[in-house]
């Protein structure tokens, strides 16, 4: 038999046909071919010309891919793969551009970014397309507190006297010009007591701008404050089934739960719009996110699915109990846990459940063994780590909940982690419960505990989370600024660089450590930005990544633990295989590889040889979810 009757035999039985196959002697291409027509067999598309990296274990590359039925049948040169297409089988010459496997974007929130790209910085569009002018967020600005408040109470009268009686006024606040750090000591103040007393910000002072209409406002940063009026209270408890939200609790269900409630088509199309314009264009095939806050997210997604127009796979984990809060000591969370049932993994190619996540778990628990700059302005930061807190830790609502879940037999995950002493805590649970005979190491090895954002590890916890095969994802933008890990520097010392976002060292001790953004990967006017990261980040997920290269940032030129820089070969399985793993999924995506789902992408400047400082200048030119072109560049 000739190689190529070869190949097409073994892409027929990939295919899950069942035939006999002919003697030797009568195995012609034409033959071949006729008996592919015959079972409607051809590859739906093939890839050629490119330069595959695969990511399977054995980090092959190849030139072409062939895709039938969203899986891949074939994997080889050009010469071998291009001769299986059939007459409707679409042909993607790649052009001699790298080739790689979807991203997989394991903690970011297109649902949640919809809000400020879509009501905030479209928001003129946004109330237009859908024939409403309570969906535009209003913004009011100035460079200092009086500025805010002035422009605040100018933008709600004005407001309401347009919209009339009963309508819903949003506004985000922001201080000075583009710098988001500036900006939140403006506006944070305004909603925090002082000296015992009250806030600035206040529902009754949002009472007497607009007493008849109700009023939501926030600062623009997605973890920043916010405030409603006694009207907008009302309202939400008896939509949200009792409960009120202010800040970034608020910005899901006020969209999908209040304002759109029952407006399904509108939401089907915001999504929509979302996930085919801010993450396709990024090479993003499949993200991770977590479900809560809003009963008619699943319903949807569930929508997009259901109609074939979902462009990108969700790996969901079912998040805090809501209007309960993070932390909270009451059995609730616990009861429902018993109750929910082990989903992981259940589910579809396009929509699965990767577990629980009790996120902003570690309340109670936050702490360091770093010791403050003696002239630091920031020393109470974090609590200094006691030994006797671990005496307090079973009393704490999130290392409560946590167990909860674990004894209800479900797999943990997508913990939020913002010091070192969170990790004692993770280590102290973990053991706690093998010594108890809860579970085995091997049982909590295959949970794959995964923790989120990681500004801050301590070298000695490295080979422990080895041990316990525990799961760091990294973004990246969390070391630098004045918050999180950027704090922790300024309140700390760089004698403590080490400690930040070591993501080589937990590579080389054998652990799995992901990559993801937590950021709206698209551009948007500062004022309506999500979270604040370096503007070279803007819209652009390979800034992103070039940081882990470099260790570098673009803004301000510091370098982070340049011993940390990640080899490119090992970086890329983190945003692909490893993610994969961390969601759940590795035998369908993370990898090309015959009998996976055809997720692949085609970029215009090779990842693995470029300078380090130009890696975010690639650029996706084309990204394929199950051979189905979601994102096609202008000049490919």
């Amino acid at each position: 038999m000739n190689k190529y009757a070869q190949l097409i035999a073994a892409f027929l039985l990939s295919s899950s046909f069942v035939f006999t196959a002919p003697s030797a002697s009568a195995q012609t291409v034409a033959e071949w071919q006729s008996r592919m027509e015959r079972l409607n067999a051809y590859p739906d598309v093939i890839l050629v010309n490119g330069k595959v990296s695969t990511m399977d274990l054995q980090l092959r590359e190849v030139q072409a891919i062939a895709v039938r039925a969203s899986r891949i049948v074939a994997l080889g040169s050009t010469d071998e793969i291009r001769p299986l297409a059939g007459p409707k089988t679409q042909i993607i010459d790649a052009k001699g551009f790298r080739v790689l496997p979807g991203l997989v974007d394991s903690h970011t929130h297109p649902h949640l970014w919809a809000v400020g790209h879509r009501l905030g910085g479209e928001g003129d569009i946004t109330a237009q397309r859908y024939n409403d002018p309570q969906l535009k967020i209003l913004l009011a600005r100035g460079n200092d507190k009086a500025e805010v408040l002035r422009s605040l109470e100018t933008v709600i009268r004005d407001r309401a006297r347009q919209l009339g009686t009963g309508k819903w006024i949003w506004v985000y606040l922001y201080g000075g010009t583009q710098d988001m750090s500036v900006s939140r000591k403006i506006i944070d103040p305004l909603f925090e007591q002082e000296g015992g007393g009250s806030a600035t910000i206040t529902r009754q002072l949002l009472d007497t701008f607009a007493p008849n209409n109700p009023v939501i406002i926030m600062s623009n940063e997605a973890i920043g404050p916010g405030e409603h009026n006694t009207l907008a209270g009302e309202i939400q408890r008896r939509m949200l089934d009792g409960i009120e939200v202010d800040g970034l609790q608020a910005r899901v269900p006020m969209v999908y739960d209040i304002l759109m409630r029952d407006k399904l088509e509108e939401k089907v199309d915001l999504l929509k719009r979302e996930i085919d314009e801010c993450l396709a264009p990024q090479g993003i095939t499949t993200w991770g996110d977590t479900y809560k806050n809003s009963p008619s997210i699943m319903k949807v997604f569930n929508t997009l699915r259901q109609r074939d127009l979902l462009n990108a796979r969700w790996g969901w984990w079912m998040g805090h109990y809501q209007g309960k809060g993070w932390n909270s000591n009451n059995d609730d969370l616990r009861l429902f846990y018993q109750n929910l049932g082990d989903f992981r993994g259940i589910g579809d190619d396009y929509i699965w459940s990767a577990g629980v996540a009790h996120e902003s778990w570690e309340g109670g628990l936050s702490c360091t063994i770093a010791k403050a700059l003696p002239n630091s302005d920031r020393k109470d930061l974090l609590p200094a780590c006691d030994p006797a807190m671990k005496d307090k830790y079973e009393t704490r609502g999130g290392y409560k909940n946590l167990i909860s879940a674990l004894h209800s037999g479900l797999r943990i995950g997508f913990l939020h982690h913002y010091s070192d002493g969170t990790f004692d805590a993770l280590f102290n649970f973990i053991e706690n419960e093998i010594s108890r005979g809860t579970v085995t190491l091997d049982q909590i090895r295959a949970l794959r505990i995964s923790t989120e954002h990681t500004p801050i590890i301590r070298p000695d916890q490295i080979a422990k989370i080895a041990k316990y095969n525990i799961m760091p994802a990294f973004n990246g933008y969390q070391v630098q600024g004045d918050i999180k890990g950027g704090a922790f520097l300024k309140a700390y010392g760089e004698q403590y660089m080490s400690w930040m976002a070591p993501m080589k060292s937990v590579a080389d001790s054998g652990a799995h450590p992901v990559f993801n953004t937590d950021a709206h990967l698209h551009k948007v006017p500062v004022e309506y930005k999500d979270m604040d990261y370096p503007p070279q980040w803007d819209g652009n997920i390979w800034g992103f990544i070039e940081f882990f290269i470099s260790r570098k940032m673009p803004h301000d030129g510091i370098t982070y633990q340049r011993s940390e820089a990640m080899d490119r070969t090992t970086f890329m399985k983190s945003a692909t295989i490893w993610s994969a793993e961390q969601l759940l999924n590795e035998k369908n995506i993370g990898s090309l590889e015959v009998g996976k789902l055809g997720d692949f992408i085609v970029i215009d400047k090779d990842f693995f040889t470029i300078p380090e400082d130009q890696i975010k200048t690639i650029s996706t030119l084309l990204t394929v979810v199950g051979g189905r072109t979601t994102y096609k560049a202008a000049n490919f």
